[in-house]
């Protein structure tokens, strides 16, 4: 069936001046590579990757297309929705191609990197920049080991992002940093100190807006969970405990709760100051049925 429907997808894209139609193909081939993988689009990999390449610069035919009539042509707010909403389409489909591929889409990558990166810098409207931030983010957790070979083009793009104003590209750069180094191979923990000056104002946040409180929180548990001696437990236990439960993106809830589980286990000192409260925390976490636990940590503080 694929190899009938796809070709055809292709061959519509190839020429397609409407932009919500492109927009709705990058949204369906990605629903697709998700549900099928990599024998979805190994065939064709060069072909989409063209497509998407030539929305991130702007020449797809429907970015380019010349209005006969000024009386057809979208007002200036509604074509920058459109083409946001196409940008980030072609991100998401980018980012699941990460996953589809693992470590084999260093060669995708080293083609898209510049492009994505290049939506990722302060000039560029919000949207956009979360746009970017968070295609990257993804890209990180998708990908596998094979992302550390781009730490360097990534990390500072992830730790200028934190430094935002706007809180949706904070939130996505918290779960980037946090995706990066739990996956990447090298030991990041003489960056912990940055990382963590830069997540405060986050885990201090009164609101979780656009989650980013929920996705600093979490990426503090992923560096417990990589390195607890680089981390400066007494200091970031209050806050950290106080920005608790998870609200909002309860997929953090999985590396906070297994965090909280290795600091329990190994009796670390630094929790019994903060103990009544976390305590207060895991009653109301347990009796939320939106927390998500993993297998091991539901029955570790099940027996608490």
């Amino acid at each position: 069936m694929i190899k009938l429907v796809l070709p055809a997808v292709l061959r519509m894209w190839e020429d397609e001046d409407d932009k919500m139609v492109v927009t709705q193909l990058c949204t369906e081939l990605r629903l697709i590579m998700k549900d099928v993988g990599p024998a979805t689009t190994i065939e064709y990999a060069d072909s989409i990757s063209k497509h998407l390449l030539e929305i991130f610069e702007k020449k797809a035919p429907c970015q380019t297309i010349d209005f006969e009539d000024d009386e057809d042509m979208p007002d200036e707010d509604e074509m920058a929705e459109l083409d946001s909403l196409l940008i980030c389409a072609a991100a998401d489909c980018v980012a699941e191609f990460a996953s589809a591929f693992g470590d084999a889409f260093e060669p995708i990558m080293d083609t898209f990197l510049p492009h994505i990166a290049g939506y990722a810098k302060p000039s560029v409207a919000v949207s956009e920049r979360a746009m970017a931030v968070g295609c990257l983010a993804e890209i990180a957790k998708n990908m596998g080991p094979g992302i550390t070979k781009y730490a360097e083009a990534l990390f500072p793009i992830f730790m200028s992002a934190l430094q935002d104003k706007h809180a949706e590209v904070q939130s996505n750069a918290a779960y980037g940093v946090g995706a990066f180094i739990e996956t990447a191979t090298i030991d990041a923990s003489p960056y912990f100190g940055d990382v963590l000056k830069a997540l405060f104002p986050l885990i201090q946040m009164t609101d979780n807006t656009n989650n980013a409180r929920d996705n600093a929180a979490g990426c503090v548990a992923r560096l417990i969970l990589e390195n607890a001696d680089a981390v400066p437990l007494s200091d970031v236990l209050p806050a950290w405990i106080g920005a608790l439960p998870i609200r909002g993106d309860h997929l953090e809830d999985l590396p906070v709760y297994d965090a909280v589980c290795y600091l329990l286990k190994n009796k670390r000192s630094e929790v019994e100051a903060c103990l009544p409260a976390l305590m207060a925390v895991l009653k109301q976490a347990m009796s939320d049925p939106d927390t998500l636990f993993t297998e091991e940590s539901r029955q570790y503080l099940g027996s608490l």
